[in-house]
């Protein structure tokens, strides 16, 4: 369980900056990247993290901004590939994996999707046997979910969400790192699952060949337009598998399993040349075992 100084990982809304670690409590933060970015390092468990943050609201507006492709110009068609026309690609490949194997480890039963994006991960869901509900913050995503695929969508920030008691699993696939207090979400699903449930968390693997090569780059002249391609602006919080893992932990969460996968570039519109360097570095993560995109799958024990 979190140690009381950190729970609840206490954050302000008047934009005041972070005086110790949302994982481990260490005070020692540094500077991360060019100034711009507004990103600090914990200096303990290497934690980087946008400070100060956006207020709760403006993470809202955001969502709602992305879900329309008014965030990033290389995810503006992403959404429109996975609704009920979806091809069956990596990603949706992917999906079906998550939920088979949460099928295999709960037995079944009521799943909520946090951060639904088209709804497809709840469609697959429901062909799978479970009793599927969605819990996204921005309500055109919601309503656009409900129409092409027929699932129940509940609007609103999952902290507050009405869910049924005793969930079997809840899913959070690159969710985690647009929140505004990720301590707090996986509070939220603790207490949400039923003894035995299973989450399943999927984030942008900051200790990885990606991030790296981004970080060395974006101080040199002419590449500060890389540090966008990779601290995106509704990113707040860049974990690695060790960090993630020990704030599953201290909420209460035993991991049982975890992985590293490469992104699917196919669901982005980048230039050749973008898509050439990230392929590199994606075979590159592959080779070193250290790979773009972290998951993990953590029980509330029984």
């Amino acid at each position: 369980m979190p140690h009381p100084e950190m729970a609840s990982s206490a954050l302000s809304t008047d934009r005041r900056r972070r005086t110790s670690c949302l994982v481990c409590g260490s005070s020692a933060l540094q500077a991360h990247g060019p100034t711009a970015l507004s990103l600090r390092r914990c200096r303990g468990c290497g934690l980087v993290f946008v400070d100060p943050l956006p207020t709760a609201e403006e993470i809202a507006q955001r969502e709602d901004a992305a879900f329309h492709g008014g965030v990033a110009d290389h995810t503006g068609e992403m959404f429109e590939a996975y609704y009920r026309n979806y091809a069956d690609d990596p990603v949706v490949r992917g999906f079906r994996t998550v939920v088979q194997h949460l099928a295999e480890a709960t037995g079944g039963g009521t799943l909520v999707d946090v951060g639904i994006g088209t709804g497809l991960l709840l469609h697959l869901a429901r062909e799978a046997g479970f009793k599927p509900i969605g819990c996204e913050i921005a309500p055109d995503a919601a309503a656009r979910a409900q129409q092409e695929f027929g699932v129940e969508v509940r609007v609103g920030d999952f902290l507050d969400a009405d869910l049924p008691p005793g969930l079997d699993a809840i899913t959070m696939g690159d969710v985690l790192e647009h929140t505004y207090d990720p301590r707090r979400f996986l509070e939220r699903a603790f207490a949400a699952l039923r003894p035995g449930g299973l989450l399943y968390v999927a984030v942008p693997n900051h200790r990885s060949t990606t991030f790296w090569a981004a970080d060395l780059l974006m101080h040199l002249p002419g590449t500060a337009g890389l540090g966008s391609r990779v601290y995106v602006s509704n990113h707040y919080w860049y974990f690695s598998p060790a960090n993630l893992g020990h704030l599953l932990e201290q909420v209460g969460f035993r991991i049982e399993t975890t992985r590293q996968e490469a992104p699917y570039l196919g669901r982005y519109n980048f230039s050749p040349p973008v898509r050439a360097g990230l392929t590199m570095l994606n075979a590159l993560g592959r080779i070193t075992g250290l790979e773009a995109r972290a998951e993990a799958y953590a029980r509330k024990p029984a």
